[in-house]
Parts: C-alpha cells; structure tokens; sequence
C-alpha cells in the first residue's frame, strides 16, 4: 500500500476543524416589490424591519426612490430578504444605473445572493432569498410562523392560471396594495428571524443557504476531529471519488394502470444511514494492485468490471448512461463505493476491480447531530411546535454540502450604462464564458470548488447507504414505482415511528405510472380536526410546473401542455425581453421510459385498465473481459 505526504505547511488550508467563536445574530429586511402587466413592470415596493425593537416600514411609488433607500449606509449591517428574490430583484433594479455593479451568485438559473457594493470601503449590501432555506410560497411561510398572507388585492384581475395584477385606480385600491405589501414583506423578514432562533439555539450562524447553514452547526457542536482532504493526501483523488457518486433511485417497474396499493416512504431516509461508519479521509490510502479482499476488508472506491447474476430481475448496482441513472443488468465497467460493492457480492454479482482506493479507518462524525436533531424534531412536534421544520432542514441539507463542485458569479451589464473604456475592456478582450446578447454581456464565471469541506465521500457514501437500504424494499415482486425513499407496491410492510423505519403515507385508491417522477394517483385523506374525507388527485410530471389531471391526461393522449412562466434572467436577455415577462410554453412531452425494457402500448394498458411488469435493460461494455456468454443467451444479444 501506497500514501502520498504533502507538506505540513499547507496542512491547515486543507483541513476542515470545529468551529468556535460566538454565534451571531443578524438584522434582516423584508424586501417585495408589486408590478402589473403582462410585462410584470415595477409599480411600487416596501422595506420592512425592526429597529429597537420597534416595526419600521417604508413604502414607494417611484422606482428610483426604493432603489435610493435600499443602497443607502443605513443598511450596510443589515441583510434584505425576498422571497423569490430573481423575481423582486429584476422587477427593480434591472436595465437601472445600478444594476451594472450588482454582482450575482447563483446555482444554474437561480440567484442565491446579490451583492452592492457601497465604495470607498464601506461595505456591500446584501440581498438573499427565503427559497435558499425552503422553497415554500409566502402564503407557506406566514403559515408556520403565525402571521397569514393577505387575500390577494380585490381588484386584481382573476384568470384561469392565476390573477393578473394591474395598477390601482383609486385611493382605495392604492391602500390596498400598500397593506398587501406589507405584510408579505413582514413574512419574509419574520421568517428570517424565526429560522435565525431555531439555529442559533442548535449552536450555529445563519448563512445565506441552508445547506452552509448546517454545516456551520455541525461543524461547532459535532465535529469532534480534525479532517484533511482527501485531495491534499492524494493529489487529483476527488474526480476518481466522485465518479463512485450517485443520487437516489426512482424508477417504474410496473406501468400503467393499479388500484389498492400502498405507498410507503422512511422516516428520514438520509439523516437515518448518516449514523453509520464513514470512510475516515484521513487514512485514504491508494492501493498498488486493486483486489477483492480490501472490497471485503476496507470502506473505499473501487473502479470495475462487473457481471449481474442470471436473471435478477430488479438489479442493484448504479450505472450513468448517457447521462441518465439506469440499474442495469449485463457485464459492464463502473466505479462503487466498497460498501455498495459488498451488498452487490451478496446478491451474486461477479466483480473485476481495476482501480481502487481504502480508508485504512472508519469514524461516526453525524450520529451525534443526527440523533440530537432528530429527538430536537420529535419534542418539538408533540409541543405543535414549527420550530419542528427548523430540525427537520438541519437533518436533510448537511450530508449534500460536501459534495459540492463548483462556484459560480454571474454578472449581466447593459452596454448604455458601461463607460467606453470598460466597453473597449469588456468587448475586445472577452473572457472565456462571456456572452453578448440584445445589448447585454453576460459573463458567468465558473470555477471549482475545493474548499475545507470538499470531502465527496461522506455524501457519495450516504447516497449509497440510502440505497441499500432502499433496496431491500424495491426488490419484491409487488414493486410498482420508486423514488428515492418512497416505494409503491401491492403489499404490506411492516411500519414504525422510529428513524430509519417505513411509515404507509397513504394508501393509493388508483394510480397510474408512466415513468419516474411522471404519475397521477388517487388517494383519501382524513383531516385531523374534522375528520372528513377529502379525496386527492396527486398529479406528478417532470417538466411541468403544478400539473393536473387535465395536464396528464392530455400528455397521455399525445397533446401538448400550454403553461404560463414568468421568463427568467438570462431567458429573458436571449429572447430580448424584459425579466418576469410573463410567457406562454407549449411542451410536448414523451411517455416512452428507457430506464427498464417494456414490451406494450401505454395508452392500450390505461385504456384497458392494466398493467405490465419489465425487465432490466442489458449492458454489454466494451473492454469487458470476463465471461458473458449466459447473458448472450438469454438476451439474445451479441457483445
């Protein structure tokens, strides 16, 4: 065996340590702007937030005032909030002279912060958004925290997809609006201020997402050690390590048409697996001859041909094909992680390692958050407390965090409001990821992350114990549908309240599955206090925002789905529009699912109100070097 010293010097810039230090408290303002048209256009917005313990609220008519107050030294120490911040933010400040140098921090098309900075070394303000916690609505949001959104305005126009919002007409109406803003300004800030509670009492600072959130508490109460990338031990190790990475199962085994089944999901599928042993990175240890035995023997990433047994029909190990998740049958090459590799052995696979690493030790870093967070959960939710959401966001965003790959700042600036020595700058040296459109240069830089918590195998190896778990209950002949930590299936299994354990959801009166994350079941729900019995439609469609039956139905039929969005950022910029333009989007989506092998038309089997079972789709990799000859048989197909 084989490990790699780096210098000493650079030890401490790569390792991750407890935190110590006081935990802070911030000031927040509850920021919301009002628009109407279909244009969605600026009318007026407020700023509501606390000063001496006294509610302070200002509200403006004219855009430039609103922009003036919010970029002003009165709130460098404090922190704006939206909800929906893409939405608020572009209503006001893009196409103005300030929007030039608001510098952006997103994920894909999503704005996580906007900063402003104030000059002369003053400071910046910052702008973030509620959804960077808890992608819930405000109406959501004043629910759990005992302060209910208005009725929307009664003069706004209502529509089949919604309300179309106009201007006001009268004093009457202009009041209305005002008292409106103010209180969806006042959930957000409020909201802020009882997350800020929840977590400061955990033992940790509120960050700009919930996710670096966790962390923080972990990394001040939990983490009892000091732990050194795996990338300084090793140089280049991470991308290998990640290659062992996948996400949750979702899959259909049985399609079409069901009734009477049982739909299933565990308590706290991820927080319950993160209890278990981890690979310790600091004894990664690079193998000079990758075998068998330290799959047995050590936690580590193994790289490998494998061959499945004959004739399993819900396989078990993970392969990305053409970008897509499949768990297919046949004798191909991937890369695992041991534990996962271990279960697969049980169940007959044939393995051929190639390429492998060990942790020579293993540790148990979340149990002790996983537990406190958990009972923390359950105390609060006999009180009736929704300090409860607060533990349950600690448990499920932490494990996630170590995983992450790449930081990226966005900057979009209008040309009319760049001097010509910043154009000259801008448009004859352009930076790689730069980009002109109507008038715009959009520069998106990407970089990679590495940061003290860049540790992949503590996420990759609870996808991977999720899994296993998860397996168990999948692998039955009554397993209709699965995603991630639910399962479908014609049966009973046995239940319980504790972590880790199934609870039945519901029990599905009728149900149909198209494919993963495409289904419509029909289920009863009895309300606590009244005990009446509602009937629900639960409609799920990948692509299609807040689908419906009717939406279902017509893609089943082979029609289109007419949506109304309001157009993003960079959508807007590319289609020369202004942002939150509100858009009509026809869709016209498949039904064909290419994870498992079917044999039926669809269509026939809902209208027959059938189904059919599947078999695994079959992978024959080229530099595959161990027998294959019973696949050949039995699939009919040539290597």
């Amino acid at each position: 065996m084989v490990t790699i010293a780096r210098p000493y010097s650079r030890y401490w810039k790569n390792t991750l340590t407890p935190l110590k230090g006081k935990i802070k408290q911030y000031d927040y303002i509850g920021f919301d702007v009002e628009t109407f048209g279909e244009e969605n256009e600026f009318y007026s917005g407020g700023l509501y937030w606390y000063e001496n313990n006294k509610e302070m609220w200002e509200y403006y008519n004219k855009k430039e005032d609103l922009i003036k107050a919010m970029l002003s030294r009165r709130f460098k120490n404090k922190t704006f909030v939206a909800t929906n911040l893409g939405f608020d933010l572009t209503s006001l400040f893009f196409d103005t002279p300030q929007w030039n140098d608001i510098q952006l921090t997103s994920r894909g098309s999503d704005i996580l912060l906007a900063s402003y900075p104030l000059g002369d070394g003053n400071g910046k303000i910052k702008i973030i958004d509620t959804f960077n916690f808890v992608g819930f609505s405000v109406e959501k949001l004043g629910k759990i925290i005992g302060s209910n959104k208005l009725e929307k305005p009664s003069f706004w126009e209502k529509t089949e997809t919604g309300y179309n919002a106009i201007k006001p007409r009268n004093y009457q109406e202009e009041v209305e609006l005002e008292v409106y803003n103010k209180q969806d300004c006042k959930i957000s800030c409020d909201f802020m201020y009882f997350l800020q509670k929840g977590i400061n009492e955990a033992g940790g600072n509120l960050k700009i997402t919930i996710a670096s959130t966790s962390l923080d508490v972990w990394r001040r109460s939990h983490l009892k050690q000091n732990i050194t990338k795996e990338n300084f031990r090793i140089p280049k190790i991470k991308d290998f390590i990640f290659e062992g990475y996948y996400g949750g199962r979702t899959e259909v085994f049985k399609r079409g048409y069901h009734e009477n089944l049982n739909y299933y999901d565990i308590n706290s599928l991820y927080p319950s697996v993160m209890r278990k042993q981890y690979p310790d990175p600091n004894s990664i240890m690079r193998v000079p001859v990758a075998m068998q035995k330290y799959i047995n023997e050590y936690e580590g990433v193994t790289k490998c041909e494998v061959i499945s047994p004959d004739g399993i029909k819900i396989p078990f190990l993970p392969k990305k094909i053409d970008g897509k998740l499949k768990f297919p049958a046949g004798n191909f090459i991937g890369t695992w992680n041991n534990c996962e590799l271990r279960k697969a052995i049980s169940l007959g696979y044939k393995v051929r390692p190639i390429k492998q690493i060990i942790y020579t030790e293993t540790f148990n870093p979340f149990s002790s958050y996983v537990n406190t967070f958990y009972n923390k959960r359950l105390e609060y939710k006999s009180q009736g407390s929704n300090m409860e959401l607060v533990m349950k966001l600690l448990l499920n965003s932490l494990y996630g965090k170590f995983a992450q790959k790449e930081k990226q700042k966005m900057t979009i600036d209008n040309i009319d409001y760049l001097s010509v020595e910043k154009q000259k700058e801008l448009l004859f040296s352009p930076e790689e990821n730069m980009n002109i459109k109507n008038n715009h240069i959009i520069n998106i830089i990407k970089s990679e992350f590495d940061g003290l918590f860049s540790l992949p195998i503590l996420s990759s190896y609870t996808t991977s114990y999720a899994r296993i778990l998860m397996y168990d209950y999948i692998a039955r002949d009554d397993a209709v549908y699965t995603d991630t930590d639910s399962v479908v299936i014609k049966g009973e299994l046995p239940t319980g309240n504790a972590l880790g354990e199934m609870k039945l959801e519901y029990k599905v009166n009728k149900g149909v599955y198209v494919k993963p994350k495409f289904y419509m079941m029909n289920f009863n729900v009895k309300d606590k206090e009244t005990n009446q019995i509602t009937t629900i439609d639960d409609v799920k469609i990948k692509g299609v925002n807040h689908a419906d039956t009717k939406n279902f139905v017509d893609i089943i039929n082979g029609n289109s789905v007419k949506k109304i969005k309001f157009s993003k950022l960079r959508e807007s910029i590319r289609r020369g529009l202004k942002p939150n333009t509100k858009i009509k989007v026809t869709k016209l989506l498949g039904i064909d699912d290419d994870k498992r092998v079917w044999y039926h038309n669809f269509v026939d089997l809902v209208n027959n109100k059938t189904h059919e079972d599947s078999t695994p789709c079959v992978v024959l990799d080229e530099g595959c070097v161990m027998n294959t000859k019973s696949y050949i048989k039995e699939f009919g197909v040539e290597k």
